[in-house]
């Protein structure tokens, strides 16, 4: 069986994919899943289910959860033992698993050879199919647990942007980082990115505005000045030198936004 978090939840087995009933239903799973091959209590479920406003019945509900999921996932994958449930799977089985893999190998090769990390790369963002979690309705494992698998994604894709800038692909990354900057007006790395996108475009003065409109959001919303790694690429623009040909920030630059609401 193939399990897929990575969008909404669903279940794989040959050629078909199906997906379980209810919102919390599927959200038991989520846990499971995250959890793959640790034992998750009834209380830790019920906690990353309901949070602190769990019903009187949800221990009770849990347990009728998993006799449904059972249906369709029997022992050995799915295990009861003293302590709580066990989902039972191999690494491959799960979509997550496999982004986390591909994106680490391709960390790996970004230095010596790009290409093939923006290969691997962009294999492993294609096992995106939306939102992690946004199925789950209100379950608090999606607040919990979503915003830091969105976070898994968006740096992956700023590897793979520093990967093609290094290709020298900076004219047709324009476009994706103008759209990805404009969602994430205060994250620097992708700001430092398009910045040099643009200058190895020809188009410095734009790359400079970019600048100052962040450093005047940032100190507007957050009250700091950009961090060192944006104010490199900065000076490097304005003095035009040669490491600009060459600057990546794939470590060195901080990531501010606001918190999530």
């Amino acid at each position: 069986m193939d399990f897929r978090l990575l969008g909404p939840l669903e279940i794989g087995h040959g050629t078909r994919s199906f997906t379980l009933g209810a919102a919390k239903q599927r959200a038991v799973l989520a846990v499971l899943l995250l959890s793959a091959n640790r034992t998750v209590s009834v209380e830790s479920l019920a906690d990353r289910i309901w949070g602190h406003d769990s019903p009187p019945s949800s221990l009770r509900t849990i347990r009728t959860y998993i006799s449904r999921i059972r249906r369709v996932l029997p022992e050995p994958v799915l295990q009861t033992n003293s302590s709580g449930y066990l989902l039972r799977i191999t690494p491959d089985a799960l979509d997550l698993h496999r982004f986390e893999q591909g994106v680490a190998y391709a960390r790996t090769r970004l230095a010596l050879d790009p290409a093939a990390a923006a290969t691997a790369l962009r294999t492993a963002l294609a096992l995106w199919r939306g939102p992690a979690l946004a199925d789950l309705g209100p379950a608090m494992i999606r607040y919990t647990e979503g915003p830091r698998l969105r976070e898994l994604r968006l740096a992956a894709i700023e590897d793979r942007i520093d990967a093609e800038l290094r290709l020298g692909h900076h004219a047709r990354l324009i476009g994706e980082l103008l759209s990805l900057a404009a969602h994430h007006p205060l994250r620097e790395r992708l700001i430092g990115q398009l910045m040099v996108a643009l200058d190895r475009s020809g188009q410095r003065a734009d790359a400079l505005a970019v600048y100052r409109r962040t450093r005047d959001r940032l100190v507007e919303e957050l009250g700091v000045e950009p961090g060192p790694a944006l104010r490199l690429v900065q000076r490097q623009v304005l003095t035009e030198t040669a490491p600009l040909r060459k600057v990546l920030l794939a470590t060195a630059s901080r990531r501010r936004e606001p918190a999530p609401r």
